[in-house]
């Protein structure tokens, strides 16, 4: 089968004939019916020095690929007994994460499954789905809602591109009745965020602010309330006399924290989902004149990816693809890096 492998020593990726995996015990081989090309991918690639990937299953190189959608094609011995959901044929969502979900780790015991690394994150750090076949958990495979078709494109990019958005304004940020949202960012990410605070939570107020006026009438036309520039932020919250409670940055650099900071309440709640730098740099005498909290945020767990594919099924979250065949996996992924792409790229086979 054909795969996108990453050489994490020279930091090469090449498309590569291997074998299909087989399943172990406790595994399905999933057929990948789309798979997602995500910002964090571009770094792996480009900017090694944000994210560095690593092969935990032996050798120097794997499969990427986090995002994905596929078809079970083959059950390991003791899956049927255990997952009697999953059978050959069942549509599901690749869970990026891949918890252990052990009573002994502390992550997975209270549903963090998103914080715990010991069996290995698909498509970062064990083979992903950058191919034509991907074996993983059974734990790891959701089921995809059979009550509407969601495309195979949408099922993919919602792994990560919606359930980190979903993650980051339900529970990190635990968005209240009433509050009003900040979206720094809008791009892929920032505008799943839109509509998750939209339509997802009790938000009375939804801004979104980006450089780019394109995203920014994007964001209008999918619910925000309000749409602004950067340098406009200001006075558009003392025009309307708004009160920031809650901001989600999905770029994560010194700028955005900094302006996150500056406009949010005294006692605000400050999200921080984008890994546009290596390290936080708050502003200490106004995060510390506030008390603001500052909550870092990291993809998102299974019961969420749950909750997010339900969501979208019922309409509340429309995600916005592209979809390109696998064969231009490099050429998507140098088009992302250069700011080309109007939406997210799913891969189709």
């Amino acid at each position: 089968m054909f795969a996108f492998r990453l050489n994490t020593t020279t930091i090469e990726i090449t498309r590569e004939e291997i074998p299909i995996p087989v399943p172990k015990e406790d595994e399905v081989l999933v057929k990948v019916t789309a798979a997602g090309v995500c910002g964090s991918d571009v770094s792996a690639v480009y900017h090694p020095e944000r994210v560095q990937l690593r092969a935990l299953t032996g050798g120097d190189s794997l499969t990427m690929g986090h995002e994905a959608a596929g078809v079970v094609t083959e059950l390991g011995s003791g899956v049927a007994a255990n997952y009697p959901e999953l059978v050959v044929g069942t549509h599901v969502a690749m869970l990026g994460t891949n918890p252990c979900n052990e009573d002994s780790c502390d992550a997975c015991l209270v549903d963090r499954g998103n914080l715990c690394w010991s069996k290995g994150w698909y498509g970062l750090t064990r083979d992903g789905a950058w191919a034509a076949y991907v074996a993983i958990r059974a734990s790891s495979a959701v089921p995809v809602p059979t009550k509407v078709t969601i495309p195979p494109g949408v099922v993919a990019v919602a792994t990560d591109a919606v359930l980190t958005p979903y993650h980051a304004v339900k529970t990190i940020a635990n968005v209240r009745a009433g509050e009003n949202v900040l979206i720094i960012g809008s791009g892929g990410l920032g505008l799943n965020a839109v509509q998750i605070a939209k339509n997802c939570t009790e938000a009375a107020c939804v801004i979104a602010t980006d450089l780019r006026e394109q995203s920014l009438g994007l964001a209008k036309e999918i619910g925000a309330d309000h749409a602004v520039l950067p340098d406009k932020l200001a006075e558009l919250i003392s025009t309307h006399k708004l009160r920031v409670d809650v901001v989600v940055d999905f770029v994560g650099i010194p700028s955005t924290i900094k302006t996150a900071v500056t406009v949010v309440k005294r006692l605000g709640r400050v999200v921080i989902a984008g890994i546009g730098a290596n390290v936080f740099e708050i502003p200490r005498q106004t995060a510390m004149a506030k008390e603001v909290q500052i909550l870092p945020s990291m993809w998102g767990t299974r019961s969420e990816l749950v909750e997010v594919l339900g969501a979208i099924g019922e309409g509340k979250i429309t995600p916005k693809v592209e979809t390109r065949p696998f064969d231009e996996c490099i050429k998507v992924l140098e088009e992302l890096r250069d700011g080309k792409l109007k939406s997210r790229v799913a891969l189709i086979p």
